[in-house]
């Protein structure tokens, strides 16, 4: 209840709050993305036909649109620095640092080494170090783990994590700019800035074939476009949703004519302006948001259990119960990730608000 002043006003008002505080579908969503991420591996590390019809990096661009309209607004309401990373940190890290541990210590049965060279081997602790700090593409294999697998990397989905922390740390930046300049020229420079990076780092990849600019391409300048687009929809909120109806099949129209050149810098708002309608426009999808949000727990833990089932050699047997078991133990891990470790852990002021679990 502190008083506004005038800028922030302008970032901020009843309307715009009350606008997004209404039901809507972002449980829905995240677990679209999440399983679609799920599926998605699991035809990558099992080399078979993609089957499932989300492909490409629209799952991983989904969830970075998804934090920019949220995590944004999250900051919009509470604009304190500090609070907004306690609440970050204890969203994402516990789960996340107990992921680590537990692929370390699977680790251990898994290896085609000894139980004492698995233990004293370096590889073992740079892994934790590295991918406990998010710096996952520094050591993504365990000692002697998954040897035989296609790929050996023990968790090949962490790698957006670093990205979404570096995405947090930009937010107050943000806001200061919005405050102090133009809030649709910042915007449009920041996400014309990303698309031309975005876009040089392609045009490089096609040129040499040199596998670093692919992953470039996908760190934090890359993405920041998506998680802006984001951003731009919450900050034309009430404009939006009074038009959504119509901006729904322009969106469609730019996305799937994302391949022609001057049509691919719209991919990033065209997407974004699909999720937010598809989250405020469907009432009936509501019914998701009972289960809670264990969304999160099924991106951590599948990629490892995909990965245990190739090295037993189960998808040369069934494919089809390989998929099964992988769905069922990827749900229902994530449903106590979210119920003994995620939600207690979740950030908590004195007057509680109900926007928490939301965003969270």
């Amino acid at each position: 209840n502190r008083t506004m002043n005038q800028s922030e006003k302008v970032l901020l008002n009843s309307r715009l709050i009350n606008q997004v505080k209404e039901a809507n579908n972002f449980d829905f969503i995240r677990f679209f993305l999440a399983y679609s991420v799920m599926f998605n591996h699991f035809s990558t590390l099992t080399e078979t036909d993609p089957f499932w019809f989300v492909s490409g990096g629209f799952r991983v661009k989904g969830f970075f649109i998804i934090s920019g309209f949220l995590v944004m607004f999250s900051f919009l309401r509470t604009p304190n620095t500090r609070i907004f990373f306690r609440k970050r940190i204890q969203r994402i890290m516990p789960a996340y640092s107990l992921t680590i541990l537990l692929c370390a210590l699977i680790g251990l049965f898994l290896t085609s080494l000894s139980c004492r060279e698995y233990l004293t081997s370096s590889s073992l602790y740079t892994y934790l170090i590295c991918n406990l700090l998010t710096f996952n593409f520094l050591s993504p294999d365990l000692p002697g783990v998954f040897d035989t697998n296609p790929l050996q990397a023990m968790n090949g989905s962490l790698w957006t994590i670093k990205v979404e922390f570096m995405l947090y740390i930009i937010i107050p930046i943000i806001y200061w700019l919005l405050k102090r300049y133009n809030k649709l020229v910042c915007l449009l420079l920041i996400y014309i800035l990303s698309f031309i990076y975005s876009t040089t780092c392609n045009y490089l990849d096609d040129m040499t074939h040199n596998p670093i600019y692919e992953f470039m391409k996908r760190q934090f300048p890359g993405q920041m476009m998506y998680f802006c687009s984001g951003i731009i929809i919450l900050a034309y909120f009430p404009v939006f949703r009074k038009y959504m109806r119509y901006l729904f099949p322009v969106s469609l129209f730019l996305l799937l004519g994302r391949e022609y050149l001057l049509l691919s810098i719209f991919e990033p708002i065209a997407l974004a302006s699909i999720i937010i309608t598809v989250a405020y426009g469907f009432k009936w999808l509501h019914v998701f948001n009972r289960m809670g949000n264990f969304s999160y727990g099924i991106f951590l833990i599948h990629f490892p259990i995909i990965q245990i089932f190739i090295h037993y050699g189960l998808d040369r047997y069934s494919l089809i119960l390989t998929l099964a078991l992988t769905t069922i133990l990827s749900t229902g891990l994530g449903m106590l990730s979210w119920k003994y470790i995620e939600k207690p852990c979740l950030y908590h002021p004195k007057k509680k608000n109900q926007m928490n679990a939301m965003i969270g």
